[in-house]
């Protein structure tokens, strides 16, 4: 159509000239004739017919310019049409937008709203559970001491000469008192359970050493019953699982003690073995027994909280089960990243299987009796192939730990100096040369990181191991940064003080010239002979203050714990004096010092309450909380005196021993 408008001007010319050409012809021929007279005609006709044409092709030419004309009018027309048209769709988007963008506000600031609301909301929560947990531990300590009572009146009782019904009598007030202090062991786990704080420390840790903590504990128990109780080592069983000590005992207590609770006869057996599922190996631990046995049915809900299984022949509740032991043990086994099953059928028996995370490295077994013993290799405090050699500073102010220590270096063929603080360890680390130096964090005179800098800054290369308490998070990058090599908490575990020593000790090819140094203010004073006194104090209620598994896990064999005992007696109760005149005096300073010496060496010897209790008032010294001095303190008095009173008996090891046998401690 557009290309047809360009030629239309043309078209009206070529047909205004084709008129013109014809009219001009047509006279032509008119001319041409023999009348004289037609020329003039012509020449008119010509004049007329020229303007006419011309006429013609103007007419032509405007109108068809006026055409045009209104067509461009029309166009712009519709052009402004189309443009205000959108305009006001723009106009109507951008209306759009704006209530758009105005909605995302108030989303956003719903959002904002509600962020906020769920923050205070899991504040609160927070703030719920952790008064929670404060309120149940301290409603466990209330609890505890009328029990602690109650179990330990009924023990002096039942040595008394009474009659059969009577001794049943105090029998069933001794138990129940024991079930009750499992049942709080049991809720305060299950309460750290919810409140996510349930913790696991996961080291390598030899198979044996876990079978020969539940063979202590359990065969008591087992035997009381007059049950066969037997731990089976299947081949090839591996050497170590990585798992948490004192959880992964936790849970084979809870199944085997529920075993024999649930056994009349017969027999219950920890059967050991390895085993692979998929790219992963596992120790599994099988407890079986002869029991009541559960409903298949029922098996479904035994790891529930709470849980009571009720059999036509028997209940949960006639053999005073908590219903907590079982959902503990799962959730711990997850946190191990093991699992545990059952298998069971009424009347016929039980077998639970707990399977732990296993580092191969599997060992030779030989069978003695139906059962298979493992090989396990020299320990490295052990023969001389594997001792090591050098000569190590030690300081530490506690008379306790110095003793512990000075033994446990001793036994591993090196030489030891001990000094009480830390500008003696400066003094002699200058004038004497050392291989290795332990160093204690917190001492009187000059603490460990001061005593550390003041080390490196005499150019001395010895490293540094720093030994604390104060194991926060954090507290490692302190020591670090104080120039420590290296950093071990308190208590002191004996495989990791081995292993970090031989980091920087060559281990012994022949007899080390061993420095014979005195300790300061320890070997110059006569032992004191005070474990001589068989009867129990008037402080001591019932309950033992010593974990025998942590006893020995921290310090080891029973030679080492004849020697250091003592030692802890008499350090301790000098330190009880002084933090009661701290207490007395409202002297936070003093009141966290010689808690936190206290918490240590309590700690070394596996009484973990007073180191629990202990490391509350150093916090509320560290903090000034004085209002809090005079309770615990007064805490801790009563169960080192119950502690005191224990090991003034001269069989107090048997009295642990078979303490731990029948209790759970947590």
């Amino acid at each position: 159509m557009h290309k047809a408008k360009k030629l239309s001007p043309m078209i009206i010319t070529v047909l205004t000239i084709a008129l013109s050409s014809a009219a001009i012809t047509t006279l032509w021929f008119y001319s041409s004739s023999d009348n004289p007279g037609n020329s003039l005609k012509t020449f008119n006709l010509t004049m007329l017919i020229i303007p006419v044409s011309i006429c013609i092709g103007i007419f032509f030419i405007l109108s068809r310019y006026i055409s045009e004309l209104k067509e461009s009018h029309l166009r712009q027309f519709q052009l402004e049409q189309d443009v205000q048209q959108r305009n006001a769709e723009i106009e109507t988007e951008k209306a759009r937008a704006e209530a758009a963008q105005f909605q995302t506000e108030q989303i956003n600031r719903q959002l904002q709203l509600s962020v906020s609301h769920a923050d205070k909301i899991a504040q609160q929560a927070m703030e719920a559970g952790r008064a929670k947990g404060e309120f149940l531990a301290n409603m466990s300590h209330q609890i505890r001491t009328p029990m602690n009572a109650i179990i330990g009146f009924s023990e002096m009782l039942s040595e008394e000469n009474l009659s059969q019904d009577q001794k049943n009598q105090i029998k069933i007030i001794r138990d129940s008192g024991r079930n009750l202090l499992q049942l709080i062991n049991d809720i305060l786990d299950f309460s750290k359970i919810e409140t996510g704080r349930l913790d696991v420390d996961v080291v390598d840790v030899p198979v044996e050493n876990i079978l020969a903590a539940i063979e202590s504990l359990m065969r008591p128990a087992a035997t009381e019953k007059e049950l066969e109780f037997e731990i089976k080592r299947i081949q090839p069983l591996p050497y170590s699982i990585h798992t948490d000590p004192s959880r992964i005992k936790q849970c084979l207590t809870n199944l085997v003690s529920n075993a024999i609770k649930f056994t009349e006869k017969g027999h219950v057996y920890v059967n050991v073995s390895g085993e692979k599922q998929g790219d992963k190996t596992f120790v599994r631990f099988d407890i079986e027994d002869t029991g009541v046995g559960i409903a298949a049915e029922k098996l479904d809900y035994v790891f529930e909280p709470f849980a009571q299984i009720e059999n036509e022949s028997t209940t949960d509740r006639q053999f005073g089960n908590t219903g907590l032991g079982l959902a503990i043990t799962r959730h711990i086994a997850e946190l191990l990243d093991g699992k545990i099953t059952v298998q069971s059928a009424i009347a016929k028996g039980s077998t639970f299987s707990l399977y732990v995370p296993a580092v191969v490295e599997t060992k030779t077994f030989e069978s003695d009796r139906n059962v298979s013993i493992l090989k396990t290799a020299p320990a490295k405090t052990g023969g001389a192939a594997n001792k090591l050699t050098g000569n190590v500073l030690v300081a530490e102010d506690s008379p306790t730990n110095q003793t512990l220590i000075e033994l446990l270096l001793k036994k591993l063929g090196l030489g030891v100096t001990i000094v009480e603080n830390g500008m003696q360890a400066v003094q002699s680390a200058s004038t004497k040369k050392f291989d290795v130096i332990l160093m204690d964090i917190q001492m009187p005179v000059m603490n460990g990181y001061e005593a550390t800098r003041q080390i490196k800054k005499l150019g001395l290369t010895i490293p540094v191991i720093a030994l604390t308490a104060c194991a926060m998070k954090g507290d490692d990058q302190k020591c670090f940064a104080a120039g420590c090599s290296d950093y071990l908490a308190k208590p002191i575990d004996r495989k990791k003080l081995v292993e970090t020593l031989a980091k920087y000790l060559p281990e012994q090819t022949q007899a080390p010239e061993v420095m014979q140094t005195k300790p300061l203010d320890i070997q110059d004073k006569p032992q004191e002979n005070i474990m001589q006194n068989n009867e129990p104090a008037p402080a001591e209620t019932g309950e033992i203050e010593i974990d025998w598994n942590l006893l020995t896990e921290r310090i080891g064999d029973e030679e080492l714990i004849d020697e250091i005992i003592p030692v802890f007696l008499k350090d301790n109760t000098e330190r009880m004096q002084l933090l009661a005149e701290a207490v007395r005096k409202n002297d936070s300073r003093e009141v966290n010092f010689y808690a936190h010496s206290l918490k240590g060496a309590s700690g070394t010897i596996g009484a973990s309450k007073i180191s629990d209790l202990a490391k509350i008032l150093e916090s509320a010294g560290r903090n000034q909380q004085t209002e809090q001095y005079a309770p615990l303190f007064e805490q801790i008095k009563t169960r080192f005196d119950n502690l005191s009173a224990l090991l003034a008996k001269s069989d107090w090891k048997q009295v642990v021993k078979d303490y731990a046998g029948s209790h759970h401690l947590s």
